[in-house]
């Protein structure tokens, strides 16, 4: 993993700094300022790590304009798509005559052999992809009127690979060293499908949808844990599927949808377990999802051999 920190440097030094980050960590780029009493200070900061051949940058920065023009093309020839993936904060796009706005959980992608300008409009976070240009120009319809397209996470599509961008960016370093040139390809075709993808991509999407689809599911099980509702029926009316293909979707992996839930929730009350005495038992239970408290002890006792009361002791002692 290599990280940039502007904040390491004085003040005055910090956006002249920032400067050389975007070149070093993207493509040669030409970052300008609205207002120069903003010298003043600058606190920005870049992670990044591989993903295969894909780069996965974390980026949190202060509102100003990134500009690759012909000049900055010229110096830095360098064929790569980059798709951003805002977090927080907003950015208006202009490139191939283009424009729009893109926010929180939206993403667009730009293409390095063509010139383009980015105006983060407030502070922000991005989680940022670079895709070598042949990897996945080749899947898209319509290369040229791809770049500078918003794609929200209100359609199902765009949900499932804005939660599988969000995914990978946030475990890239837990991921197997085996199991990287697949997830980059699936990440790849969701992109080119979110965008308009060609029949290739097209034919490759069952597995990456399923994948992407999968990732989407595991997050909003996660943020709905807590609801007793919580069922295979009202998961799939989320996502717009049938409850037996979001069963076909779990096949693949070595969990069911029920045995998901099920561990999920058994570790949220493991750890609380672990924490303060200041509630009890059966509080923990209800709290993650279970109704039942004899069949959360049953369950309890048969992942992690204790009962809930023997495991918060143990962990104390």
């Amino acid at each position: 993993m290599q990280i940039w920190n502007t904040e390491e440097l004085p003040d005055r030094e910090q956006f002249a700094y920032w400067r050389e980050v975007l070149c070093e960590a993207f493509v040669t780029l030409r970052p300008e300022l609205a207002e120069r009493r903003d010298l003043r200070r600058f606190p920005s900061r870049v992670t990044a790590q591989p993903l295969s051949t894909i780069n996965v940058t974390t980026v949190q920065s202060k509102a100003h304009h990134v500009i690759r023009g012909d000049a900055e093309i010229r110096k830095s020839p360098r064929e790569v798509y980059f798709v951003n993936l805002q977090l927080a904060g907003r950015c208006r796009y202009e490139t191939e005559g283009r424009e729009t706005i893109v926010g929180p959980n939206q993403f667009a992608i730009v293409d390095s052999t063509r010139p383009y300008f980015l105006d983060f409009m407030d502070d922000w976070d991005v989680f940022s992809f670079r895709i070598p240009r042949h990897m996945l120009r080749p899947l898209l319809q319509a290369p040229d009127r791809s770049t500078g397209i918003c794609v929200s996470n209100t359609g199902a599509l765009g949900e499932i690979t804005i939660s599988f961008l969000k995914s990978l960016a946030g475990r890239v370093s837990d991921l197997p060293a085996d199991a990287a040139e697949s997830l980059a390809l699936d990440l790849v075709k969701l992109v080119a499908l979110s965008v308009g993808g060609t029949e290739e991509a097209r034919m490759g999407q069952r597995q990456s949808l399923h994948r992407g689809l999968h990732a989407a599911i595991l997050k909003f099980i996660d943020a709905n844990l807590a609801d007793p509702s919580l069922s295979a029926a009202s998961v799939a009316t989320h996502f717009r599927i049938s409850t037996r293909y979001l069963h076909k979707v779990f096949e693949e992996w070595e969990h069911s949808f029920a045995q998901t839930v099920l561990e999920h929730r058994l570790l949220r009350c493991a750890a609380e377990l672990e924490g303060p005495m200041d509630m009890r038992v059966s509080d923990i239970a209800f709290r993650w999802g279970f109704g039942d408290l004899s069949n959360f002890n049953r369950n309890f006792r048969q992942r992690f051999g204790l009962s809930p009361r023997d495991y918060r002791h143990r962990r104390r002692t």
